[in-house]
C-alpha cells in the first residue's frame, strides 16, 4: 500500500512550525544583538539563509510529487510557509518584547538619537527632532504594533522570495546518463 501524497496545505502546516521557529530565532538574535554582539552575525546568517530554507521545502515537495508540482503550487507553499511561520514567530517576538525586553523599542530610539547627534550634519535634522519628540511624548510604537508591522513586511517579502525560489525549485529531476 502506497502512502498518499500530501497537499501543499498539509505540508505547509507541518513545515510552518520549524520554519516559524527559524524566523523566531532570527528575530530573537536581532532583539538581543545590542547586548551580545555575535548575535548580529547570527541574525545576518539566518536572514541570508532564509531563501535557502524556503527553497529546501519547495524542492522537497517538488521531489515528493515526482517533479509534477506546478510553479503556482510551489509558490503557494512558500507563501503559506511564511504566513504560518510568521504567525508563530510573531507570537514569540511579542512575548519577548512585552515581557523579556520591554524597553527594547525605547532603547533603540535612544540609540538612534545618540548616533545621529554624533554626526554634525544630522544634529539639527528633522529626523532627530521627530525621534526626540516621539520619545518625549511617548509616541513610540507598542510591542504589538511593532509585531504587526513586521508581520506584514515579512509576509510580503516572503511572497516575493517564494516566487523566486519556486522557479529554482522546479528545475528538472533528470539526471545525466551514465557512461
Amino acid at each position: 500500500m502506497t502512502n498518499p501524497k500530501k497537499s501543499i496545505y498539509q505540508r505547509a502546516s507541518e513545515w510552518g512550525v520549524p520554519f516559524g521557529l527559524y524566523l523566531a530565532c532570527a528575530a530573537t538574535a536581532s532583539i538581543f544583538a545590542d547586548w551580545f554582539a555575535p548575535l548580529s552575525l547570527i541574525f545576518f546568517i539566518l536572514v541570508m539563509g532564509t531563501p535557502l530554507v524556503v527553497y529546501y521545502f519547495q524542492r522537497r515537495k517538488f521531489i515528493e510529487d515526482d517533479g509534477f508540482s506546478e510553479y503556482s503550487a510551489l509558490w503557494m507553499l512558500g507563501i503559506l510557509l511564511f504566513l504560518l511561520g510568521t504567525v508563530l514567530a510573531s507570537f514569540i517576538v511579542f512575548l519577548i518584547l512585552q515581557y523579556g525586553r520591554p524597553g527594547f523599542i525605547y532603547d533603540q530610539a535612544q540609540a538612534a538619537i545618540e548616533a545621529y547627534n554624533k554626526i554634525p550634519q544630522m544634529r539639527d535634522s528633522d529626523l532627530v527632532h521627530v525621534l526626540e519628540r516621539m520619545v518625549k511624548e511617548r509616541l513610540l510604537p507598542t510591542p504589538i504594533e511593532m509585531v504587526f508591522n513586521v508581520f506584514w513586511f515579512v509576509t510580503f517579502a516572503g511572497s516575493v522570495t517564494s516566487a523566486i525560489t519556486a522557479l529554482v525549485a522546479r528545475r528538472s529531476l533528470r539526471r545525466p546518463p551514465r557512461q
